[in-house]
Formats: C-alpha cells, structure tokens, sequence
C-alpha cells in the first residue's frame, strides 16, 4: 500500500535521487508545506548560489518512516520557484525494500596492491558503497574470481585504501575491466562519493 507526500509531516527530511546522463546525485531536502496529496513545497540542504535546474533529470523521492520503513516516489519533478522549489510527484510512495547503491564514475590513476605481485597503477573507473571497478589497459592482471587486492588512490582531496575480492570479469578487445566488492571499512568513502556526484554534475 502506497502514501502519498501530504503523509510526511512538514519538517521531515527526504532524500532526492538525481540522475542525468551517466552522473548521479544525492540532495537531502526538508518538507516546508504541503500543496496538494503528492505536490510540496521543499527546502534544498544544497550550498547554492544559483536556482538548481532539474530539466531532463530524472527525479525519486526517499523517506523512511519513524518506523525504519523506506518508501520511494518515482517519477517526480522538481520547478525552482522565488519562494523555494516545488515537488511533485506522478504516484504515491511506494515500499522500497532494497536501495541500489549508485555508482560514480572516478577516472582517476590508483595503485593496485596484490600479493607477491607488488604494486601496479590501474584506472579507477568507478565506485559505490559497495564495490568498485578498474580497467586493466596492458590486460596482464589475469585476475580470477574471488582474488584479493588492496586498492589505493587520492582523489579531491579524499584518500581512499580499499581492500576488495574479484567479483567480475569483463573482456574487452583493449583492455579488461575488473569489477571488486569491498571487504574492508573505509570511513572516508561515503563522503568522497558524495563529493564526487557533486563534483560531476557541475
């Protein structure tokens, strides 16, 4: 069973879920009125000195209720207005029982650690919560399922050392792209992915 916006109270906090192209988003955002059943007026938790424009991005709502229950609004659309932005979306919320984890594309050069292999630079291609990919361009790893790595790279200012287990292997005809889940605890990750979503939607 669905519900609708108007059932969130004003003041609650809601996670919106943006998408354009290949680059994603996370902005938190607080419940200020309601206008109609699945129509409100939000605050932006977004360092901005500009009206945010959300034409051709693709728009979901998150709330998860007092109970720990997740509920998801998709699609909804976003209009920047003088007196804030305004919410609407096309369904009431319905359960959302798992939450993807997004990935963000990195493009950074890091350092592959494997054992008795020493170190080798990779191309960090992209990263979530819980895993991240490489491109191995000279196609000499020859990784197989389930080996172990340490990877390590600095990106804006951020310094990530991440241990992972081979979980995929794409061939490709220039290079092979290897795919990790993460095994290790890496306090720095949540908030480097969140400042790389905001750094590739500018």
């Amino acid at each position: 069973m669905g519900i609708k916006l108007s059932e969130i109270k004003t003041g609650q906090k809601i996670k919106l879920l943006l998408s354009k192209d290949a680059n994603h988003l996370e902005i938190d955002a607080v419940i200020r009125k309601h206008l109609q059943d699945n129509v409100a007026l939000i605050k932006l938790c977004y360092e901005s000195d500009r009206t945010l424009n959300f034409e051709n991005v693709k728009i979901e709502v998150e709330y998860i209720t007092e109970e720990g229950t997740p509920y998801v609004w998709r699609p909804a659309q976003i209009s920047g207005f003088q007196v804030g932005y305004v919410l609407q979306t096309a369904n009431d919320g319905i359960r959302n029982n798992r939450r993807d984890c997004f990935r963000v594309g990195v493009s950074t050069t890091g350092k592959l650690f494997m054992d008795g292999r020493g170190a080798k630079p990779v191309t960090v291609r992209d990263i979530s919560l819980t895993g991240f990919s490489i491109a191995d361009k000279s196609k000499d790893l020859n990784f197989e399922e389930g080996d172990q790595v340490n990877l390590y790279f600095e990106d804006l200012g951020y310094i990530l050392d991440l241990s992972g287990a081979v979980v995929r292997i794409e061939k490709r005809d220039f290079l092979t792209i290897y795919g990790f889940s993460i095994k290790n605890l890496c306090k720095d990750l949540p908030q480097y992915i969140n400042a790389k979503q905001r750094h590739n939607w500018k």
